[in-house]
């Protein structure tokens, strides 16, 4: 996949050319320019859909699975599950109904378009406008707490029983995660897999940088030792944030990973609307040992946890990441 094709354009639709006379194939692929505007681990991208009628197969893309730092597959599913949120949250902007069905063996999940059915959710319609505005933000946050109005639509973006949303706003527990945070960038940064593969969405420009400032940065994640600085960068980064969200669930299989996924984007687009920004830090999640020790800071919440994310206002502002467009994630099945 060529680099060069990264774009910026894929965030410009004009909600108004939805073809809704159109024959199902086409809505559906309409639908889909939304879900490729989801989040994923190092803006990989990790998804591909064959279209048939109005069934969406959503299949991993095993060729962007970050095997280094991702070796259980985890991140991969939670970005599946952040298009998936896309695609239902953008279809039920244009009153199609569907049907989200998730499989343990290949495709892991499929979404059916169901046309002649009203759609009935408990998804705020606000949430559509946020697709194509929502950003990850990297940047220190304000030392201003989230309100509670804000916190209860942040909850309310749980809409199953199998997914917690656990927020934690005190400093001794957020330290102790920042700690936590920081020896796993040591660890992550001692590993030179990890650096090549982190060196290479950089120096494809994957994170939204110049061609330059890529390729500079490519040479110091692959050949620096920056583990110390990025273990003080990402510690303060925590610490700066007047909440950090986790999401877990009750068992660890690909389609729990996919809600996660889906509550994630759901969350980040509710986020977006209020003015509060969303930052993923994977890299505790990333070490089993640590992933282990975090489950130990959860206060009495239980289960498997899948996603780590700071929560503020933000101080700068921060650009969309490129993306390739739809067409290079369509695949014909036999």
């Amino acid at each position: 996949m060529a680099s060069s094709d990264l774009t910026h354009e894929v965030w410009n639709i004009d909600d108004g050319r939805f073809p809704a006379d159109a024959p199902l194939p086409d809505r559906a692929r309409f639908l889909l320019r939304y879900a490729i505007l989801a989040p994923s681990s190092h803006n990989s991208q990790p998804w591909e859909f064959h279209v048939d009628g109005g069934r969406i197969e959503v299949h991993a893309a095993e060729d962007r699975w970050l095997d280094a730092a991702d070796h259980d597959m985890r991140e991969l599913y939670v970005s599946l599950g952040c298009a998936v949120e896309n695609l239902c949250v953008a279809a039920e902007r244009f009153d199609v109904d569907f049907d989200v069905a998730y499989h343990d063996d290949t495709p892991p999940v499929v979404v059916t378009l169901q046309p002649d059915s009203e759609p009935s959710s408990d998804r705020p319609p606000e949430l559509f406008d946020a697709i194509t505005e929502r950003v990850t933000n990297h940047h220190l946050f304000r030392d201003a707490p989230l309100g509670d109005a804000v916190r209860d639509e942040l909850r309310n973006c749980v809409l199953g029983d199998d997914v917690t949303l656990v927020m934690v706003d005190e400093p001794e527990r957020k330290a102790s995660i920042a700690e936590l945070q920081a020896e796993a960038d040591r660890l992550q940064m001692d590993d030179s897999e990890y650096r090549r593969e982190l060196g290479y969405w950089i120096g494809i420009g994957a994170l939204g940088d110049s061609w330059l400032k890529a390729r500079i940065g490519q040479a110091v994640v692959s050949h620096l030792d920056i583990g110390d600085s990025e273990a003080k960068k990402n510690s303060k980064l925590i610490q700066s944030a007047p909440a950090v969200g986790l999401l877990v669930t009750d068992s660890d299989d690909p389609s729990a990973r996919i809600r996660a996924g889906q509550v994630f984007e759901r969350a980040a687009l509710a986020a977006e609307r209020n003015g509060v920004a969303v930052h993923p830090m994977s890299q505790i999640l990333e070490r089993p040992e640590m992933r282990t020790e975090l489950t130990s800071l959860l206060d009495g919440h239980d289960g498997s946890p899948q996603h780590l994310f700071r929560l503020g206002y933000p101080r700068a502002e921060q650009d969309h990441t490129p993306r390739w467009p739809l067409e290079t994630f369509l695949v014909e099945r036999p």
